[in-house]
Order: structure tokens, then sequence, then C-alpha cells
């Protein structure tokens, strides 16, 4: 019995369909990685000050969509539109050119974007980092831990320990001029407990501006102490606290505001508002010498935004909080609805 070998253009169409398949295969398993590992954002307008002399960067992590199989943690609603928020204003109102945007993010994604940052910081910048999740708290040992979106129930190996966020944060510290951490997570005030610089004194002088510009300092606002958060203010579409945060950075109209002033003002605004109360302080023994994270505000032309890559996410229903609640708890009184003279600060 003879076989009949396949002709030379058979061969070579063959071999262009398993390359073809091969190709596409790729793309969308890139296009996937792409979706889960952030995004990018280009800043069209350096900020041009002579109190920023390094470089403004910042990690954006947002996590709405949980996928615990034992259904503890349960989606949110508004971590993913509160990052986005921030990272758009940083980039159009306050001169950051270096920001990743990262949604959705598991602990190995948690962990490489930390890398990663540290491995681009340069002496004389500021760095920001925004994590807007769920949060856990081990009444037993009295750690704090951000909760990615693939943790496992209340498994300690899938979560990203408070000391670990601290031991990175304390390495950018050591190499940037200026570190700020904002933790919108239940939770978030284990992160400070240890060191807190009190009031600090209004100056709105240049010079003073120019002294604490010099200094080093590694600061936090956390959304809360030892406490639970909500998750959407007044269907805002944000947290209370990003919600009032977003508002104190976008009303702002002096050139350069503290991140001191901008703890004090979020934390008496959630706090008249909620049942939450902000916490600022320094991050323990990061070396800070009782400098400022300086946001300098600058003008941007409308018709010039940033080139932002849009990522389509599918959000499912979620509960009202971002922390896993006793269910044999009174469950919290739902917001009153706004009035027709209270309208919500749209997202941006």
């Amino acid at each position: 019995m003879s076989i009949k070998k396949p002709s030379n253009l058979r061969r070579m169409s063959i071999a262009a369909c398993l390359l073809a398949t091969t190709l596409l295969l790729t793309t969308n398993v890139l296009a996937k990685m792409n979706a889960k590992r952030g995004i990018q954002i280009e800043a069209n307008t350096k900020l041009n000050h002579p109190l920023a002399t390094g470089t403004y960067r910042a990690l954006i992590i947002g996590n709405n969509d949980y996928l615990d199989p034992e259904n503890l943690w349960a989606p949110l609603k508004t971590a993913v539109s509160d990052s986005r928020s921030v990272a758009s204003v940083l980039t159009n109102d306050y001169g950051f050119t270096d920001v990743t945007l990262l949604e959705n993010a598991s602990r190995r994604d948690i962990l490489l974007a930390l890398r990663n940052l540290t491995d681009r910081v340069q002496p004389n910048d500021s760095v920001l980092l925004y994590y807007a999740g769920h949060g856990f708290l081990d009444e037993d040992n009295n750690k704090g831990y951000w909760v990615p979106v693939d943790a496992v129930g209340t498994d300690h190996t899938t979560f990203v320990r408070n000391s670990t966020i601290r031991d990175e944060l304390s390495i950018i510290a050591e190499r940037a001029k200026h570190t700020l951490l904002l933790s919108d997570s239940c939770f978030s005030g284990t992160l400070l407990r240890d060191g807190n610089r009190g009031a600090v004194d209004k100056d709105d002088s240049y010079s003073y501006y120019e002294k604490i510009a010099q200094k080093r300092s590694a600061q936090i606002i956390a959304a809360g102490g030892i406490e639970y958060v909500d998750d959407d203010y007044r269907s805002s579409g944000h947290s209370p606290f990003t919600y009032f945060l977003l508002s104190e950075l976008t009303l702002n109209n002096n050139p350069i505001l503290t991140a001191t002033e901008l703890g004090a003002n979020v934390s008496k605004a959630v706090a008249n508002n909620v049942n939450q109360v902000p916490e600022s302080g320094v991050l323990y023994g990061a070396g800070d010498e009782l400098g400022e994270f300086l946001f300098i505000k600058v003008n941007i032309d409308t018709t010039s935004k940033a080139n932002e890559t849009v990522v389509e996410i599918k959000v499912q229903q979620p509960q009202s909080t971002r922390e896993v609640r006793d269910v044999e708890k009174d469950p919290e009184p739902k917001p009153e609805k706004l009035s027709d003279a209270m309208v919500p600060m749209p997202t941006l």
C-alpha cells in the first residue's frame, strides 16, 4: 500500500495555518496578561516647578472582581472607578508623569508592581501608592492585610501583609525624596499605628515649602483606623474616603497642597458625613524627616488629555462594604438618598 506524500504547496498551506493560529493564541494571551497586569498612563505635560526636582510617580491599585471560591470576599462596586479617577486627577492636575494603574490585581500582580516601581525610583522623586479594595485584620495577632482578588477565604498566605507593604515602601522611601501611601480599605490604619505626626501649623510662605520640600518624608493617609469602611458613598460611584479625596484634589485652588493638609481635610469631611474616621501619620522606621509630599497644581489644556487606555471590566453586584462582616451582626443602615440640592461629585 503506497502513501501519497503531501505536495509542497499543501505543506506551506498547513504551515501558514499553524503559524496564524499560534499568533492568534499568543495575541489573545498577551492581551489578557496586559489587561490583568495594568495600564501605563503617559502624561503629555511634565510638572515644571522649582520645588519639583524629581519625577512624580504613582502606582494605583483598584480591586473590584474578587474570585474567592469560599465566597467570603464579595465583589466591590467602586474600587476600580476610584482608582481610575485618582489616576486621572494626578496625571491631569498634578503633573504625575509615571503612573501605573493596576485593576483587579492578584497577590503576585501587586508584589511585582511594587518591585517594578521600586526599581524605577530615583533620588528626589515623589512616589505615591494608592490602594482600594478589601482589607483584613487578624484579631488574634492584630496584623492587617490587603486582600487581592485571588485571595482564598481567611488563608493569610493569599493576602498581602502590611509588613510586606511597609518593607517595600521603606525601600522606596530610602531612594525617593517623598513617599505617600493612600490606603482605602478596612483596617488600613494598622499601617500607621506606630507613628504619628500630630497637628502641624499652617504656613503658606514659599520659604516654608522650600524647607519641607528638601526634607525626606514617608507619609500615610488611611481611610480608617481599625474599623470597617464603606464602599459606595451616596451612589456617587466612589467610597467616602476617595470621594472627599478627589473633592479636595479637584477643588483645590492653592498652587501647593501638602499631604498633611490633604489628610486633615479629608478626615474632617469623611467624619462629618459617615461613621468612619480617616487617619494620617508617618511610615514608621522609614526615615521620615518631617518633610512633606507636595501636590503642585498645574494648568493643563483640556484639549490635550493624557493618553489613557480604557479597559472594559464586568462588575458583579457587590456587598456595600470593603471588608468581611460577621453575618450575625446587625446590618448597617442604608445611606440616605441625596436631595435635589445634594448632587454627588461626578466621576472623573
